[in-house]
């Protein structure tokens, strides 16, 4: 018999939600796996592009059953964990599961790990994880018997995002355009735009997600724009390409973590109020600047502050450095040991 601790992830990731939560959840997954010995499987309701993100890695996934049946979001749960006989789950899900399922999957003696959840089930977890934004901090705890962590040291990434050497500034400035995993906004022909408005001389890189789908409408525009951009595709190596620029360009989520674990100064477009109140952290801290909601921010403006961004070396060294001292690229082995240790000594 397989003594290993088993953990049930749930999460979902689609061009139109973002693949922001499956990627730090397999992060998370794979130091479990590999480092602690657990067995790993995930939950998902949709969509296909999330799941073969999972598959690629060897995960089995859960998906609802396709029929008839009107959805049964906490029967379907259950259902999952007993499938896998999981002790743990970790929900990283910004949808209608409600907090009487999880408190029940918890009376039955599953350890219950939130990542990022604002919602009232949060106050059914064991553990509680947080980037150190101001929705945390303003968060009810009232009735919680579990425990809470709260801080840049909580971040969630990819290991190779945890040693990234000090960088000096290319002669010719290197600007990184990266909008995530789907880009559901189209904020790349934003930038790209923008960017083009600039006199500057400085190279432009395009990152493109495995979800981006605006790839006609970027052909069309590159026809018409004064500069040249490079754009790269089904990048491999992410943290090798973000080291290699000066200032990026980025939509507001896990990509902004990356990129102060790789202390590259950085301009956000918010897709949401949310994003944009989270992203504040990152002012507060000096290491990034926040447009807020991408759709008041025209392309005069955003190309106003890449270029004194562009000009102010000393600035960019500066918040290079102030990210760098906070976001160290640790948070998931942490979180992983103190979800481990948890599991440890409920064996006794």
């Amino acid at each position: 018999m397989n003594t290993n601790p088993s953990i049930l992830f749930r999460c979902d990731g689609s061009p139109e939600i973002g693949l922001g939560h499956v990627v730090r959840c397999l992060a998370l997954a794979d130091e479990l796996y590999e480092v602690h010995g657990c067995r790993v499987a995930f939950a998902m309701r949709r969509g296909p592009l999330g799941f073969e993100m999972v598959r690629q890695k060897r995960y089995p996934v859960l998906t609802p059953p396709d029929d008839d049946r009107p959805f049964d979001y906490a029967r379907w749960l259950a259902e999952a964990i007993g499938n896998v006989n999981a002790r743990v789950l970790i929900l990283d899900v910004r949808d209608d599961l409600p907090r009487a399922a999880v408190e029940a999957l918890k009376e039955q003696g599953l350890l219950i790990v939130t990542q990022d959840d604002p919602s009232e089930r949060r106050l059914a977890a064991d553990l509680a994880f947080y980037p150190p934004v101001p929705q945390a901090r303003k968060l009810d705890w009232s009735g919680f018997s579990g425990k809470v962590y709260v801080g840049w040291e909580w971040v969630v990434l990819r290991r190779e995002f945890a040693s990234c050497p000090r960088r000096m500034p290319h002669e010719r400035p290197v600007v990184l355009v990266a909008m995530g995993g789907s880009d559901p906004a189209g904020l790349t022909l934003r930038v790209i735009e923008a960017l083009d408005l600039l006199d500057e001389d400085f190279e432009a890189i395009i990152v493109l997600g495995p979800g981006f789908h605006y790839n006609k409408d970027l052909k069309d525009l590159l026809t018409k724009t004064r500069r040249q951009f490079e754009v790269r595709r089904s990048v491999t190596d992410v943290p090798e390409l973000m080291a290699q620029a000066d200032l990026a360009v980025a939509s507001f989520g896990v990509t902004a973590y990356e990129l102060a674990a790789m202390g590259i100064p950085a301009i956000y477009l918010c897709l949401t109020e949310d994003h944009a109140e989270s992203a504040s952290a990152f002012m507060d801290a000096g290491i990034a600047i926040s447009l807020g909601v991408f759709s008041r921010v025209t392309a005069p403006i955003l190309a106003e502050t890449v270029s004194q961004l562009l000009n102010d070396v000393p600035r960019r060294l500066r918040m290079s450095d102030q990210a760098k001292r906070r976001v160290d690229g640790k948070g998931t082995k942490r979180i992983a040991h103190e979800v481990a240790e948890v599991v440890k000594s409920t064996n006794g």
